[in-house]
């Protein structure tokens, strides 16, 4: 595979982090809270279940987007510090409205 394709593959990888609105909306609010919101803080932003966020939260710690921590009983997320996540920063300040 030569390293345009796999630049291709990421590019896209990321899209599709963001292409569904709840991972959309988890991704921005750990954006805001930088250090990290519980599954049950983020379903009573989100006004889901904690299980369908929960279920988010897999999928997106699976592509190294986020990563837990226990606070107490609680699980907690927050993002990774790495290069796909300092790209998804960026593609969401651009879409972001002013």
């Amino acid at each position: 595979m030569n390293l345009h394709l796999e630049k291709v593959l990421e590019t896209t990888s990321a899209f599709k982090i963001l292409s569904d609105p709840t991972r959309f909306k988890i991704v921005c609010l750990l954006i805001e809270h930088k250090d990290g919101l519980c599954v049950n803080e983020l379903a009573d932003e989100l006004n889901i279940s904690q299980s369908a966020v929960s279920h988010q939260l897999s999928k997106l710690e699976s592509r190294k987007v986020v990563c837990s921590f226990r606070h107490g009983q609680m699980v907690c997320y927050q993002l990774e510090n790495n290069g796909l996540t300092k790209n998804l920063r960026r593609v969401i300040t651009i879409f972001q409205p002013k």
